[in-house]
């Protein structure tokens, strides 16, 4: 389940399941508007011959013989409107439960992706975090290190070629001397 959720995400499916449902959603609460017309409709039409039936009782005495056969006609009608209004209050009420449920389950799936959105921004805070802390250990370790190993090996070297140049210069102060000592010799000998 988690595998398929996953790839679901990497592919973006999951996107187009939660459009389907949005969809499914939509369409339900456009069949449950229909079903509250149609049973608003229904209601119309018994009340309407409810009144109609009503008008007629209130002059019984006067009935003529278009007036019994409307009668008939009118309670025939009622209990037809009756059964009707009693249909269409049942397909109302199962519309706006279907409207239920397909809106429970949208919210359920923006819910669940928005909580997995969490999770992973959570994980790639948490990754972020620990991968500074990384760099900072490495920067740590390397500054550590020059000081340590390397700066002591360079400023060996560095002293070392210093040495060997004061060493040479040295030298050649001391051949120069000696080249002068041996030419002031002879320019007194010579004298």
């Amino acid at each position: 389940s988690q595998l398929g959720l996953r790839l679901n995400q990497l592919t973006g499916y999951d996107e187009v399941a939660r459009l389907k449902q949005k969809k499914a959603f939509l369409a339900a609460r456009e069949r449950l508007r229909r079903a509250k017309s149609v049973y608003e409709e229904s209601v119309g039409q018994r009340a309407y011959g409810q009144r109609e039936i009503n008008a007629l009782l209130q002059r019984k005495h006067m009935w003529t013989d278009d007036d019994v056969t409307r009668f008939t006609r009118l309670y025939r009608d009622e209990h037809s409107n009756e059964q009707a209004e009693l249909a269409a209050k049942a397909e109302s009420a199962q519309a706006e439960a279907e409207v239920e449920h397909r809106y429970d389950r949208l919210v359920d799936a923006i819910r669940a992706r928005y909580h997995e959105e969490q999770l992973w921004s959570d994980k790639i805070r948490g990754a972020s975090t620990y991968g500074t802390l990384a760099l900072m250990l490495i920067n740590v370790l390397l500054f550590i290190s020059v000081q340590m190993i390397f700066e002591p090996r360079k400023r060996e070297k560095l002293g070392q070629h210093v040495e060997q140049l004061l060493e040479r210069r040295a030298a050649i102060s001391d051949r120069e001397q000696q080249m002068q000592t041996t030419l002031i010799q002879r320019l007194l000998e010579e004298q």
